[in-house]
């Protein structure tokens, strides 16, 4: 995924336009040339989310069918 870089002392100045700007991408957060956060859109954070329960929920599957089958008759449910 590709980000704009901003210096913190830029994101103090000039927040309402870099709000702005995550619209097209997230943006990373530097200090001292090391970042130290990243901006997402709430669109692009939910999506990542979705992205995380997604991966969460197909390992449970997995581990799941590797588990000790029961044999059940649907009569009897």
């Amino acid at each position: 995924m590709k980000y704009s870089k901003i210096s913190i002392s830029n994101l103090r100045k000039n927040l309402n336009d870099i709000i702005e700007e995550l619209r097209s991408s997230p943006i990373a957060v530097y200090s001292s040339k090391k970042p130290i956060a990243y901006i997402l859109s709430a669109k692009c954070y939910e999506a990542l989310l979705e992205k995380l329960d997604d991966v969460h929920l197909t390992e449970l599957a997995k581990s799941r069918l590797q588990g000790k089958r029961v044999q059940v008759d649907l009569s009897t449910l």
